[in-house]
């Protein structure tokens, strides 16, 4: 059966992920905005240049016309900056879900809206700005949309390779370099990372079986500790079969590395290395997880092509070994600034 579905988010890791498992016959209809393909990917019939911060995406009446055979409308595009000041989240993430919301009544299509696991929040973490904005959005639906809760997404499962770096595979880095000598946690928390391809396959078996409600796509009882991770280097198999061995950092109390330890080992990093830690120390707090999230893998995975087990260090241990592997459609993107 042919896929008639409209993403935003095109260009992103998940609008990537989703892209890479389309079929040849699907008829999907992509978003883009400040890139787009130079040759359409499998499965894409059009792509569109819009704006999610503008009513119906300041989409043409022509290039509405074109999304009439429209049935789910998938928003998966979003500004994923933690840092990023409070308006411009809310003019893309609050606005954009608000527009998308407009759009699908008007295309009667079913809004299928990409969020994240952590608008719950936990142990006591305040939300960063990019969190806040997520939660703030979802105050606005109704209960009939469908909502997919991403954990921390990172390289796929199969080869490890991530079509954009993220804070994740930047700390990965700096622990195959041996350049972080302690790293703040405890080495029973809970790390929920999932890969980008089994994110994929859970968001289409939830577009090709038309199924509603709210589905988590995390890790859940599969979730490493965080100890576990960090000696995922020491591993002689992982050696022979990824060449990836570093020798793990230390653990230190959270509270005794931000008073004691940052304050001297940060600024005796080499430039390159500070700026990378300084850009990663956002994502400490996804490292500090008591309680596991719940999740919907096993669920989805009983539908035809969804999601698969995986294994949570060697997916790890394949990102490293990949992290500069370019992702191949990737490579047909062009910033349309500079036509």
């Amino acid at each position: 059966m042919s896929r008639h579905f409209f993403l935003t988010g095109a260009t992103g890791v998940v609008g990537l992920s989703i892209l890479e498992q389309l079929e040849e016959g699907d008829q999907v209809s992509i978003l883009t905005n400040r890139q787009k393909f130079s040759v359409l990917p499998k499965g894409v019939a059009r792509q569109l240049k819009g704006n999610i911060s503008k009513p119906d995406f300041a989409l043409s009446a022509d290039d509405l016309a074109k999304l009439s055979q429209t049935d789910i409308l998938v928003h998966s595009a979003a500004l994923t900056d933690f840092t990023a000041d409070p308006e411009a989240l809310a003019e893309v993430n609050i606005a954009g879900l608000k527009h998308a919301k407009a759009l699908a009544n008007k295309l009667n299509a079913r809004l299928v809206y990409i969020s994240t696991a952590f608008v719950k929040g936990r142990n006591g973490h305040a939300f960063n700005n990019y969190e806040h904005s997520k939660k703030l959005a979802e105050s606005s639906l109704d209960e009939d949309i469908t909502i997919i809760r991403p954990s921390v997404i990172i390289g796929d499962s199969i080869k490890g390779i991530m079509p954009k770096k993220q804070g994740m595979h930047n700390m990965l880095k700096l622990a195959t370099k041996e350049v972080i000598p302690v790293v703040p946690g405890d080495a029973s928390t809970l790390v929920d990372v999932i890969p980008r391809d089994t994110v994929a396959s859970g968001i289409l078996a939830v577009i090709d079986n038309n199924l509603s409600g709210e589905f988590w796509l995390t890790a859940g009882d599969r979730a490493s500790t965080l100890g576990q991770m960090l000696t995922i280097g020491t591993n002689p198999d992982y050696f022979e079969r990824y060449q990836v061995k570093f020798k793990p950092p230390k653990l230190i109390n959270p509270t005794t590395f931000e008073r004691l330890i940052k304050p001297v080992f940060l600024p005796a990093l080499p430039r390159r290395y500070k700026r990378m830690f300084e850009e990663t120390s956002i994502y400490l707090k996804y490292l500090d997880m008591s309680e596991g999230f719940s999740s919907d893998l096993d669920v989805l995975g009983t539908y035809k092509n969804g999601p698969q087990p995986f294994d949570i260090p060697e997916v790890m241990v394949k990102n490293i070994a990949a992290f500069d592997e370019v992702h191949p459609l990737t490579e047909t993107l062009i910033n349309e600034s500079l036509l």
